[in-house]
């Protein structure tokens, strides 16, 4: 396995991205991973490294570059004892918040762009997305607006699924054509059954394939190992199990 950092030319600025490919072939399919509210850190480039093993160039872009590429413990945030006043631009929820829909879809198309033309062991037509918590969204918008390179997304735990904002995820679920998975979880106030019934009734109406996981029991950031409160084996298996048999799929063109 190779892993190495890449600067990725955007309009606002040199946004990092970490890269872990297969050490021959190529190009392999690109599997982009985008983070959570806390950032770049150890526990998301293992779950890269997972997905590099079976295959994938995978590349875990730094979404809060224009904020100084900060990251955090999520157990200090989950226990209070995060040094940083809810004020604080840098705090995790006001990340989540400026770091908005159109700013991670236009850092989508500028790191496409630098695959295509920069990286050739990666195949950048056939790539997938898939995210945790803020990256959920992004994930899915990966797909609505780059349909002919991203044919297969999953939402793993998904943050602001459904918003009344004219820009809410749910809203780009007409112009999806690639594959997608979410594994939800039961005990997540923010990703509620009434949302989960959007989704469901709006992925039908259009003729979007997908699976959608309800993880009875779960919480939001079970898919996280070294979440210890959070975390929950079955769910998170169960949902690794989908999404590598939906890459290989979509990206592999495996059975």
């Amino acid at each position: 396995m190779i892993e190495k950092t890449i600067d990725v030319a955007t309009s606002d600025g040199a946004m990092p991205a970490y890269v872990f490919h297969p050490e021959g072939g190529g190009p392999h399919p690109t599997v982009i991973f985008y983070f959570d509210i806390f950032g770049i850190r150890g526990e998301l480039k293992t779950m890269c490294r997972r997905l590099c093993r079976a295959g994938y160039y995978t590349v875990l872009p730094s979404l809060f570059y224009r904020m100084g590429n900060p990251s955090y413990d999520p157990q200090k945030f989950m226990s209070g004892n995060l040094a940083l006043d809810k004020t604080d631009p840098l705090h995790p929820m006001n990340l989540n918040a400026s770091t908005t829909n159109a700013m991670v879809t236009q850092d989508t198309g500028a790191l496409l762009r630098h695959l295509d033309s920069e990286e050739p062991r990666a195949n950048a037509q056939r790539v997938g997305s898939i995210g945790t918590c803020m990256g959920g969204r992004h994930a899915l918008f990966a797909a609505a607006t780059y349909p002919d390179q991203v044919l297969a997304f999953a939402s793993i735990h998904g943050g602001k699924l459904v918003t009344d904002a004219p820009d809410s995820p749910h809203l780009a679920i007409p112009k999806l054509r690639a594959e997608g998975y979410f594994g939800w979880a039961d005990r997540d106030a923010g990703a509620t059954e009434e949302h989960l019934h959007r989704y469901k009734t709006e992925l039908t109406r259009c003729k979007v394939p997908h699976r959608i996981d309800f993880m009875c029991g779960a919480l939001h950031g079970y898919f996280f190992p070294e979440r210890a409160t959070h975390y929950n084996k079955d769910a998170a298996e169960k949902s690794w199990d989908a999404v590598l048999a939906l890459f290989a799929r979509a990206l592999k063109n495996c059975p």
